[in-house]
């Protein structure tokens, strides 16, 4: 390992993990800040300005990946070529609507983007969201407590469909109680103006957002790199099924043979199991564990920890502190890049 270099692309959160796993890194990415999603929806549950959902993040380069020379070892950049020895892709996840005829022209996704945009909605409209993990139940919360009329449409049968059903129950509950319209089993056929068309009917709405079609991004595929959705395939070490000095982590792979949650705590697990078998002889296989995870809905706080639901403020409290726990991360981050 002596004198290579490791170059990561992409500051989220497999790269930080991965740039604090190995300080000398030369870490990549086109922004100088992180987002942080749950903050996101809090900027437009309470109109907040942006600047609450966003942490600043230094880079060693602050550049665009535009192409990977894998014979040669190189990434092309806006701002040139970066040469590698070992190689760390961590460049997220993107929404890709595309697959739903008339979601890109009638339907909007929830980005940084976008969320001025959704602040702005007028009072009093009908939001349809279309997706009912994580993110949809609290944005449906969010929105029912600025006054809008909430449909949450979800295609499974449960909402949260990759967690136990006892929390879906709940989360169910107090939706239902906020009076969320939740919609199960139905499955978006096409959006059209004013309307979305499901497998259980059609649903009127003013705004329509998307909060589901996550995948990972385009580049991926451009590169030639093997993937799922856009999600490269990686060995149970986290290493590219193609070479085997590349590593992937984070939302943008996934198992060649299984699969890989997309979600902070994960992804973080990610960047420092690819860094480190990227940087040692001795591999240490990849085992994703979702610890915990907590949901705001409107002002009620519910999770799971080890598959025991907790609500109130001892779930306030653990999601307080995951956030708090990446903004330490973030500023060491910070450190070693400017001590570089």
């Amino acid at each position: 390992m002596q004198g290579e270099r490791v170059v990561i692309l992409g500051g989220g959160f497999a790269g930080i993990s991965a740039k604090l796993t190995y300080p000398s890194a030369i870490l990549v990415d086109e922004k100088d800040f992180m987002v942080v999603t749950p903050r996101l929806v809090e900027v437009v549950e309470n109109n907040l300005p942006l600047s609450h959902a966003l942490i600043p993040r230094k880079v060693d380069i602050k550049a665009k990946v535009l192409s990977i020379d894998f014979k040669e070892k190189k990434v092309v950049t806006t701002e040139g070529e970066i040469k590698f020895d070992k190689l760390i892709i961590a460049l997220g996840y993107e929404q890709d609507l595309s697959r739903i005829k008339g979601a890109e022209k009638y339907g909007i996704g929830f980005t940084v983007e976008n969320v001025e945009k959704i602040k702005s909605f007028k009072e009093g409209s009908i939001v349809t969201i279309l997706g009912g993990g994580a993110l949809g139940v609290e944005l449906a919360g969010a929105l029912r407590k600025r006054g809008f009329t909430v449909n949450l449409v979800e295609a499974e049968n449960r909402l949260v469909p990759y967690l136990i059903p006892d929390l879906s129950n709940e989360i169910q509950k107090i939706l239902e109680r906020l009076d969320v319209n939740v919609i199960l089993r139905a499955k978006v056929e096409e959006v059209k103006e004013n309307v979305v068309i499901t497998t259980q009917g059609r649903i009127r709405s003013d705004y329509i957002i998307f909060s589901a079609g996550f995948s990972g991004p385009k580049i991926i595929k451009e590169i030639g790199l093997s993937n799922k959705n856009n999600r490269m395939l990686v060995d149970k070490f986290l290493r590219s099924v193609d070479y085997d000095f590349v590593y992937g982590a984070g939302d943008c792979a996934n198992f060649k043979d299984g699969f890989i949650p997309q979600s902070a705590q994960v992804s973080l697990q990610a960047g420092e199991i690819a860094m480190n078998n990227a940087i040692k002889d001795e591999k240490v296989e990849f085992k994703p564990v979702q610890r915990a995870i907590v949901f705001k809905i409107g002002e009620d706080y519910i999770g799971l920890v080890k598959n025991t639901i907790i609500s109130g403020p001892i779930a306030a409290l653990i999601k307080s502190f995951a956030i708090g726990s990446l903004e330490s991360k973030v500023k060491k981050v910070n450190r070693f890049v400017l001590a570089m």
